[in-house]
Formats: C-alpha cells, structure tokens, sequence
C-alpha cells in the first residue's frame, strides 16, 4: 500500500521536472541562459541533423544596358554541416521510499524534492563544463562545445564535417599571442567579428574571473568603454547576473570558462538543438529486486551548433 501511495506521488511529480529544471539550469549562467534561451527542436528522425548554411554571395548579379548579356550561370553558394546528436543523464535514487510513502505526502514531497535536486545540480555542473569542451571526451559522446564551435583550426581542424583548412569562411577569429589582456586587444576581436556593422557584433563576452578582474582594472572610471548596455545586458541584469560594459555589450565571468580565456559570442549564431521528448525527461522509475530503493534518470539529447563560426572570436594565452 505504501508503495502504491508512493507511485501515485511520483505520477504527479515527475511531469513538472522538465520545465522546472531547465528553467534553473538556463538561468544558473549567463552563458548558459543565452545558449539554452536559443534552444531549437532536433528536426530530424535520426541521430544526424544538418544544418543549411549560405557561405558566400551568389557573383551572377552587375549592372547592365539595353541587350547586354545577363550571367545565368548556377551559382553554388550553399553547403551543409551535420552534427550529431548527443546524450546525456543523470541518475535520480529514491532511498527507503517505502518508509516514506508510509510517512504521508509530506514525507514523499520531501524525498523527491532532494532526488531530483541532486540530479539538477549533477546535469548542471556537466553542462556547465562540456559548454567549454571540444566534445572529444568520453570517446566522442560530449557535447561540442565552444572549444569545438569558436576555433581556427588550432584546436579542432573539422567541425561539423567542414574543414576549416578547406573551408576557410569555417574558422573562427582567434587570438592566442601571449599577451596582456587590453582594451586594444579586445576591439581588434570585437571588431573582426563584427560582420557587416553593429547589427552583427557579438552581444556578449565571457571569460574566467582572472581576466574578468583585469578587466575591470583597466576600464575603471573609462567612461568611454563603458558604454550602456544593450538587450542582452539587461536580461543579465534581470537575471542578477554580475556584469561590466565592453563597446555596449557585456562582459561577464564564468567559473568553468578555461583560465586566461576569452570568448566574444554572438547568441544569433550559437543553437541548441533539442531531441523532441528527450529535454531533462524523466524515465520510469523501476524497484530493483536487490535494494529498498527506486532508480530511473533525467534523459536530455541535442547538440550545441555554431551556424557561423567566424562571427565569434577568442582571445587565449591572456597573461
């Protein structure tokens, strides 16, 4: 009977988990906010998706005179990059759950309340840190992360099935002279990813809190830096998130952001694509015949995507 209460708890309880722990992991962040906020469905059946992208400007276009000849020639101005789709888990542990279920709702509450928090707090620290990797680890199955999306080639020769040796509009702007963080090191980035004008610049900026700090040295009362944030600002503002100006744009630290690092991002160019059902989807919760315990998992599947690498830069080897 215990049990039975305990099921009919957890049928009420585990379809809230998804919105609710994917609200608290987005907003633990600010990187993580502006990834997940641009969150898109895996609109594939499989395991691959591709993504579209327009790399140059078609040349069959000028100006003409009367019976001119027009150029018609088919114009190849388009590829596609595939990625594929990543898994991760993390385990909930339901401990002496009939003693609970034996103790009221409160009791039950209180149980699964601890479980799934413990398993939030697992997924956010592993999002947190493969946000930063190159998606080799655990052979292969990590999240790409900025490492493999904001690179030259230095660290991650092919991303997304392109090479960017080939394909040179494929690379990132990178920096990784040895050198002291400045305000004219940082423009000369900013302004190499700024395709087309202010429109397309990047609209925020994360480092760890070393440089953070060095930062906040060097424009400390510049009023001519820090200029007033823009709308990414303010959500990071709402949000409580610490943040200084940079060119209108903010900087902000991240603790798992890689020591002497610093990333300019675009948010318009960085997707996460999310497997429909798999978005910190809770499974069954089963009784293993060897423990007085139930054991299911938060399932999430996607993959985050770069559309266009070289609207995003990185300084590293900051001293």
């Amino acid at each position: 009977m215990a049990g039975g209460n305990f099921d009919k708890f957890l049928a009420s309880f585990l379809p809230l988990i998804p919105k609710k722990m994917y609200d608290n992991i987005m907003k633990s962040s600010p990187l993580m906010y502006q990834i997940m906020k641009q969150k898109k469905q895996w609109d594939s059946g499989g395991d691959t998706i591709k993504i579209h992208l327009k790399y140059k400007h078609a040349t069959n276009v000028g100006s003409y005179q009367g019976y001119d000849t027009m150029d018609i020639t088919p114009q190849d101005t388009r590829t596609d990059a595939e990625f594929k789709l990543k898994q991760l888990y993390a385990s909930i542990i339901f401990n002496g759950y009939e003693d609970a279920a034996s103790s009221g709702e409160n009791a039950i509450f209180k149980m699964a309340q601890i479980a799934t928090e413990d398993a939030e707090a697992a997924l956010k620290d592993l999002f947190a840190q493969l946000i930063f990797k190159d998606g080799t680890g655990n052979g292969g199955k990590d999240i790409l992360g900025l490492k493999a999306a904001v690179d030259d080639g230095t660290a991650v020769a092919t991303y997304g099935g392109i090479n960017r040796s080939t394909y040179t509009w494929w690379k990132s702007q990178y920096d990784g002279a040895a050198a002291a963080l400045s305000t004219a090191k940082m423009q000369a980035m900013f302004l190499k990813c700024s395709r087309g004008g202010v429109e397309n610049k990047p609209d925020f900026i994360v480092t760890d809190l070393n440089q953070f700090q060095k930062y906040l040295a060097l424009v400390d009362g510049k009023t001519t830096i820090q200029q007033p944030l823009g709308k990414v600002g303010q959500e990071f503002a709402n949000l409580g998130f610490t943040q200084v100006s940079f060119m209108g744009v903010p900087v902000v630290y991240d603790e798992y952001c890689p020591a002497n690092t610093m990333y300019m991002l675009n948010s318009n160019t960085l997707q996460l694509h999310v497997k429909p059902g798999k978005d910190f989807k809770p499974t069954e919760m089963v009784k293993p015949a060897n423990m007085d315990a139930k054991v299911g998992q938060i399932l999430w599947a996607g993959e985050l995507i770069c559309t266009e690498p070289r609207a995003n830069g990185k300084l590293e080897n900051l001293t």
